[in-house]
């Protein structure tokens, strides 16, 4: 159906990450913004390496750190999606080996370094890497590994991932700069105060990514909380190193996606559309013709350009996404922040490529569960099989759903380790549903999760978004 990029080279990829990179790249010695701890989120994300199987190719080689339900990936294969698995764990598998919550939660380069199957997997003339983002572990695998291609540097990866740098940017391209750094409580409340006189403002961590990180400063009062917690920290010897900006009237998200070749050619891959919840990522989908030539009219994809060189020039190549907005007012902010990595939107422009074959282009979106005892992914697409929503494709729309492990992680731990007397409450346990939502137009795809929905009531799943 389509090559990877590795396939397209003739060259046999392993491809792997672990989701979240920004935690690892930040500072640990920086101060942060109060947020509810969320056990059963840090699970979901570790499994989300699932949803990288559409950079694959029928020689490539997905490792990913919980076994792919066997359901879902015959299905993925019969929609064309063809891929070898490697895998850490079976959560499913009551024989084997359920790992302690500080060995599943270590990055996928440091768990797959120790795997034993790692030679085995280089036997198969794997001799490319396509991570999702690079870490401190990607060099230790790629040691253990031998070498797998040329990365960039990790020092370099962590500074033009930062907000800070995203920032100056804008500044060194002749564009307007929104954002101002600051480095202590008191810079942010001396700053802060300026804000607030025009209206309510956002303090970003330079690191926080879909809302985690990210808090709206609407008032004083909201301000002098926020400053006696980060003092707490800055008694204890930590450092405040925050990025503020005015919360700008937006009328639209949207990202791009670029490939930085070694040599410095630089390729488009798409731009999508990005529908967010508040400052939380809520879903993708490829922008339309009339959002194209507004760009294209506005210098949009100039600007990138320029934009992309000075990258090149400070040492990254590989894949970037740009987050992007237009105002209220028509102004388009060319870059909100910069991830120089894979990115969920770059996920959905290939999904797309999937669909291509029967002149389609999905949404990627997701839904946040409560799952009832006794469920099984199984019985999920067993049932949106017999609804008829299930996407098969040959002229029909439909929900495909894109990762098993991200809705079931919670609960097949859970009762594993209740069936195994280390724990006894259990709760509804929480889970993700990634889908891609393949329809006629904006209003069919609304009634397709309408539909899911449905589904999902008969089936005694609460479901939280």
């Amino acid at each position: 159906m389509k090559m990877s990029r590795s396939e397209a080279m003739g060259i046999p990829a392993i491809v792997m990450g672990t989701f979240d990179p920004e935690t690892q790249w930040r500072d640990p010695n920086l101060a942060k913004l109060p947020a509810m701890p969320d056990k059963d989120r840090e699970s979901i994300v570790l499994c989300m390496d699932e949803l990288l199987f559409p950079f694959c190719g029928p020689d490539d080689i997905l490792y990913t750190r919980c076994k792919i339900d066997p359901k879902l990936y015959e299905y993925l294969n019969g929609l064309g999606f063809s891929f070898r698995t490697r895998y850490l764990f079976d959560l499913n598998d009551e024989k084997s080996y359920l790992p302690e919550p500080d060995v599943f939660k270590q990055c996928m380069f440091s768990l797959a370094s120790d795997d034993q199957e790692c030679e085995e997997i280089l036997t198969h003339n794997v001799k490319h890497l396509s991570p999702y983002a690079i870490t401190a572990d990607t060099a230790q695998y790629l040691h253990a590994a031998g070498s797998l291609g040329s990365l960039p540097d990790l020092e370099t990866v962590k500074h033009v991932n930062s907000k800070f740098y995203s920032n100056r940017l804008l500044t060194r391209i002749g564009e307007q700069c929104y954002g101002t750094e600051v480095n202590s409580v008191v810079e942010v409340q001396a700053v802060g105060n300026t804000l607030l006189k025009r209206g309510a403002y956002l303090l970003k961590d330079p690191f926080g990514v879909s809302g985690k990180g990210n808090i709206l400063i609407e008032n004083e009062a909201m301000q002098r909380r926020i400053a006696e917690h980060l003092e707490k920290q800055e008694r204890r010897g930590m450092r405040s190193q925050f990025l503020l900006e005015p919360l700008l009237r937006k009328k639209l998200d949207f990202s791009s996606h670029w490939f930085i070749h070694k040599s410095g050619e630089r390729e488009f891959l798409s731009v999508q559309r990005m529908l967010n919840q508040q400052q939380n990522y809520g879903g993708s989908i490829r922008a339309d013709e009339a959002l194209l030539l507004l760009l294209e009219n506005a210098g949009y994809f100039d600007t990138m350009e320029k934009t992309l060189r000075i990258l090149f020039k400070d040492g990254y190549h590989g894949f970037v996404c740009f987050d992007s907005m237009i105002l209220e007012d028509g102004v388009i902010v060319p870059i909100v922040e910069i991830n120089a990595r894979k990115s969920m939107g770059l996920i959905n422009a290939y999904l797309d490529k999937g669909w291509e074959m029967y002149g389609y282009s999905g949404l990627l979106t997701f839904l946040s569960l409560g799952l009832p005892e006794g469920f099984t992914f199984g019985s999920l697409l067993d049932a949106l099989h017999v609804s008829g929503l299930l996407f098969r494709g040959q002229g029909r729309y439909g929900i495909v759903p894109i990762s098993s492990n991200t809705l079931m992680v919670n609960d097949i731990v859970t009762s594993r380790r209740i069936s195994e007397g280390i724990q006894s409450h259990r709760g509804m346990p929480k889970g993700r549903l990634y889908i891609s939502v393949v329809g006629r137009d904006e209003e069919h795809r609304s009634e397709l999760i309408v539909s899911l929905r449905q589904v999902l009531a008969d089936l005694s799943i609460k479901v939280y978004n």
